[in-house]
């Protein structure tokens, strides 16, 4: 099946008659359009075309009839409030069978008329218009659909969650096993049928009240089962508003009030370190740190004061040699003229002193001078630094404080919050309760099955000469048991073809080649197991949210190949939750290959210039969706973005 038109007429966001054209021979088909300029509306539009009222994106939406659906997407811009949808698509890749179907309603009155109109070859076809349900459903069941036609929330979604009943009953309708159920349910029928005409025979009441018994256990399981999935669900809405109100909380002042006591200690703290710092720093001003300033003026008082004291020994030394000579008489011309001579270089004894430093104050300013200064300086700027980050901290403590908090608001939300803390304890306990609950029931059916089993086999053993309703009964129960074995057989089968093809799409998709060996399903369970090259189990909590979506996009495309269906792709948001280390393996690898036609709905920022020159050769045709503001509509128009002139140009 390929699409090869769509026209939509006054259709959601979609004015007047829009047409998108599919002529390329690529797989790809890009359309691209910014958020709420009509994405999703072709995808529902398609799903709307072909399903009708067992679309998907009717059952799923918030719409309670049909016609209230139909109706939503009614656009009343020029007045008729007359709307359709028409779809073209061909079976083969020759074009030999090409169908047309047509969806029309209006919005005119309280009820919704819909009228269908199938085409084939061009021409209108009674047969197929008459029975589009049966026919489509035949090419594709609307309960696959979703395998073929999903967008990037519904991935993220089901990469959350472990594999919902509803996609593991329509991986079973997929594989083909459901159809085992319905004929077991058939040839139930049939026994019950029967049996009916075999009043009187009590042994055949007796396996029907077996039956019964095993049954009624196996829906009261099943109801159960429901029940828990009902209240796992309204935990996690618990769980989503308790966040929610945690946040509010929060952002309302709630961490602030919780941490003022703190905040007022540290501001007080930080007020003594600042006082600390201004006294130290104000005794280092009345100390030596004002000598900072004229500190050229105190080495030159040093430089010339250790002069004045160097000539001071020296004259005093000088003055002892002169009274030496005088006092032994022994002055002769030699020694006068030495004398003369120092006299003469080292000045008189009267010459005056400038600074007259004593030898203790020639020490105290040699070591102001060498580190005293320096030091008192580095310490004025550390007191500095740690007076101004205290400063600072002080401020920001302030401006904290001083957020406008409404604490009688903050005590409603923390007692909410208290409330549903509580709530989501009890249905915890709930769920842990309905969980044993569920271990009883399954134990009676167990013995349920086992019980009928043992009696039938029984029965079967001495009815070898009975009427032929009695026979018909017989090769029936016969019949269930081999449907039952071979349903077994055909699921592991399946499963094991389904979990080999879901290993190689993730291989393909994965950049951590070596996390996961292979992928296994359980047969029975139909559960997921990620198993590494040691052969060990890997959690799905340990996977990351990109890897989930990964193994999501993998079991769509394992089953999409599995199917052997030849289908369009349609994927809505296809990146948008995608973390940017795997979006280049979809681009490269997925998207190419998913099917032979992928229609891509995408904005310019999760399909940037770089994904589109990547997938680029790959792509067939290319669109953008137009919004205008004026006329409060979307048309839609060749090319993605600009971007494909721009390639040329490159």
């Amino acid at each position: 099946m390929k699409i090869r038109k769509l026209i939509m007429h006054n259709f959601g966001v979609y004015a007047s008659t829009n047409i998108l054209e599919l002529q390329g021979s690529n797989p790809i088909v890009l359309i691209g359009g910014m958020n709420g300029r009509g994405k999703t509306t072709i995808l529902e539009a398609i799903l709307l075309g072909l399903y009708g009222f067992n679309s998907f994106a009717y059952t799923e939406s918030k719409y309670v009839t049909y016609g209230q659906y139909l109706k939503s997407y009614v656009n009343k811009a020029d007045g008729t409030l007359e709307t359709y949808v028409e779809i073209e698509f061909s079976m083969d890749a020759a074009d030999e069978e090409v169908y047309c179907v047509r969806r029309d309603w209006d919005g005119k009155g309280q009820r919704v008329r819909e009228k269908i109109l199938v085409k084939k070859n061009g021409e209108e076809n009674e047969f197929l218009t008459e029975n589009w349900v049966m026919f489509v459903e035949n090419i594709l069941p609307s309960a696959l659909s979703n395998f073929f036609f999903f967008d990037g929330e519904k991935i993220a979604e089901l990469a959350i969650e472990d594999t919902s009943e509803q996609m593991k009953e329509s991986i079973k309708e997929m594989l083909g096993i459901t159809v085992l159920d319905v004929l077991q349910g058939d040839v139930g029928k049939l026994i019950n049928k029967v049996s009916k005409n075999s009043e009187g025979k009590q042994d055949l009441q007796k396996l029907e009240e077996l039956r019964a018994k095993k049954d009624n256990a196996g829906t009261a399981l099943k109801d159960v089962d429901d029940i828990i999935s009902a209240a796992k669900k309204e935990l996690e809405e618990l769980q989503v508003e308790l966040e929610k109100l945690n946040v509010e909380y929060s952002v309302k002042g709630g961490g602030i009030l919780k941490q003022k006591s703190q905040l007022m200690k540290r501001r007080s703290e930080s007020l003594a370190t600042i006082a600390s710092s201004q006294e130290q720093l104000l005794e280092l001003v009345a100390g030596e740190m004002p000598l900072i300033l004229v500190a050229d003026l105190v080495r030159d008082i040093l430089e010339k004061s250790k002069v004045e004291h160097e000539q001071k020994i020296n004259l005093m030394a000088f003055e002892k040699i002169c009274a030496s000579y005088e006092k032994f008489n022994m002055k002769s011309e030699v020694v006068n003229g030495f004398i003369d001579f120092m006299k003469s270089e080292m000045g008189t004894s009267g010459e005056e002193e400038l600074y007259g430093l004593s030898d203790l104050s020639l020490y105290q300013v040699e070591a102001l001078n060498n580190s005293g200064l320096k030091q008192s300086a580095k310490k004025a700027k550390e007191l500095l630094m740690k007076r101004n980050i205290h400063q600072k901290e002080v401020e920001d403590i302030d401006n904290s404080l001083s957020v406008d908090i409404d604490e009688k608001l903050l005590s409603e939300l923390f007692e909410d919050i208290r409330g549903k803390e509580r709530e989501i304890i009890k249905k915890k306990v709930e769920i842990e309760n309905l969980e044993k609950e569920r271990a009883t029931l399954h134990g009676m059916l167990i013995m349920a099955e086992s019980e009928f089993s043992k009696y039938a086999e029984n029965l079967l053993s001495v009815l070898e000469s009975v009427d032929a309703d009695e026979r018909t009964v017989k090769y029936a129960h016969m019949a269930i048991e081999i449907i039952k074995l071979y349903r077994i057989r055909l699921q592991e089968r399946k499963t094991e073809i389904l979990a080999q093809t879901m290993t190689r799409c993730y291989k393909k998709l994965a950049n951590k080649k070596n996390l996961i060996d292979y992928i296994k399903m359980d047969s029975k369970t139909l559960d997921l197991h990620y198993i590494n090259k040691e052969g060990e189990e890997i959690v799905k909590k340990r996977l990351s949210a990109g890897e989930k979506q990964l193994m999501v996009i993998s079991l769509l495309w394992a089953l999409a190949i599995c199917s052997k269906k030849k289908l369009p792709v349609i994927i809505d948001t296809p990146l948008s939750r995608l973390d940017l280390s795997h979006r280049q393996a979809l681009i490269k690898t997925y998207f190419p290959k998913a099917s032979d036609q992928t229609i891509i709905l995408s904005t310019d920022s999760e399909i940037d210039e770089n994904y589109y020159a990547l997938m680029k050769k790959s792509i067939g045709d290319e669109f953008t969706l137009e919004y205008s503001d004026k006329t409060k509509s979307t048309t839609i128009k060749s090319g993605y973005f600009g971007w494909e002139a721009l390639s040329h140009d490159n």
